[in-house]
């Protein structure tokens, strides 16, 4: 994340990072890529590092990396570095669509990536009470805490991540979709200056193009990350799809998806026209601002602004993220059961009649600590990679 975000600013400290926590023959792999790509992206003609590569590993020795120079063929831009080298024209030469796609996408799996333990918790919690064989007990464990204990007792480490890998190959264009259209709707309704409902508006229609397009790899992740170890019906993100279309056809894979969008898309549009507000409204008091720039909120605004716009989308929608959870396995489920497949509005009044208003919000507590950095971690990382990509400039 820091060689990406921060790329310009941090790429000998991103090196120097990895050489201490690689081992030796990591760290080869290290150099020979800060090697090729360090003349590459702008430091060409800074000379070459004050010690060979070859030389420092025989002997186990720091690389020292020279700095790029002040300017190369080009006016300085913003930290020191020339408009004119090759790292620059090589953002330049992308499209602004481009641009758009890549920042929503790297920001989405990085939030993704990092927040996937507490993710799995929640979704553990959420359909419990279709997959356990044991009906007495609805909750997954009696707190987070537990949880996580339980969790990694069964099945490792690891299974903290499990099916991270499916969650970054939807969250990667997932992401990178809704925030194109959420960009490119605000200014189709931007007709009488940006406001709250303009944000709301344009939020709901990419939260619903990006749900719709990418929906497919959500109910596969889902059901990677509920199986039971040692009664899984699946081996791996291949198996699974393969089974959906065989045992339940083209239309299995959208399975759940009406209620998938009755929360995504007030969710991303509470969080867009939230964030949106709040970075105003910290703009107009002139507090968390970057001393440089007096118009951009610094990390902490950031952070901040996307950790309250999180919760609040979160809080409003939970109960029927909790319904298109278990929709989204129910039908597996109930035919190990044999018994009737509920449909959404079944789903909500069985749960509410079952556990009342607490088991439409079981496992919010792990959810409210990943929502708060999940959209904090997605926001910052894509104010930073527009930057970076002089987007905003």
């Amino acid at each position: 994340a820091i060689s990406v975000v921060h790329f310009r600013s941090f790429r000998r400290e991103a090196f120097l990072v990895g050489a201490v926590l690689a081992s030796r023959g990591e760290r080869y792999i290290l150099f020979r890529v800060a090697a090729t790509w360090y003349p590459l992206l702008g430091a060409r003609g800074a000379g070459t590092p004050e010690k060979s590569e070859e030389s420092c590993l025989a002997r186990d020795e720091d690389v020292t990396v020279a700095p790029p120079p002040a300017a190369v063929g080009g006016q300085v831009a913003e930290g020191g570095e020339a408009t004119g080298s090759l790292e620059y024209r090589l953002v330049d030469s992308l499209s602004l669509e481009t641009k758009t796609l890549l920042s929503g996408g790297i920001a989405g799996s990085v939030a993704k990536t990092l927040t996937a333990p507490l993710s799995r918790v929640t979704i553990l919690f959420q359909v419990h009470g279709v997959v356990t064989t044991k009906p007495s007990r609805t909750a997954y464990a009696e707190n987070f805490v537990a949880a996580l204990r339980k969790m990694v007792q069964r099945e490792g480490i690891l299974a903290m991540w499990k099916g991270n890998a499916t969650s970054v190959l939807h969250r990667f264009p997932y992401s990178a979709i809704n925030f194109f259209c959420y960009e490119k709707a605000k200014v189709a309704l931007n007709v009488n200056g940006e406001s709250a409902m303009t944000r709301l508006l344009a939020g709901g229609v990419a939260g619903a193009l990006a749900c719709m397009v990418c929906y497919p790899l959500d109910l596969i992740r889902t059901r990677l990350a509920t199986q039971i170890p040692g009664a899984a019906f699946y081996d791996g993100i291949w198996d699974c799809g393969v089974k959906i279309l065989r045992e339940e056809g083209p239309w299995g894979m959208y399975r759940g998806l009406g209620s998938t969008l009755a929360v995504q898309v007030p969710s991303l549009a509470i969080s867009y026209s939230a964030y949106g507000t709040l970075s105003e409204a910290f703009k107009r008091r002139g507090i968390f601002l970057c001393p440089q720039r007096s118009d951009r909120l610094n990390a902490v605004g950031c952070l901040l602004s996307g950790a309250i716009a999180g919760i609040l989308g979160s809080m409003v929608t939970y109960p029927m993220d909790v319904v298109r959870r278990r929709q989204q396995i129910m039908v597996k489920h109930s035919k190990v059961r044999d018994t009737r497949a509920r449909n959404a509005l079944e789903d909500f009044v069985f749960i509410f009649r079952q556990d009342g208003i607490t088991g439409l919000y079981r496992g919010i507590l792990p959810e409210a600590l990943k929502v708060i950095p999940v959209v904090s971690i997605t926001f910052l990382t894509y104010e930073r990679v527009r930057r970076f990509l002089r987007i905003d400039r």
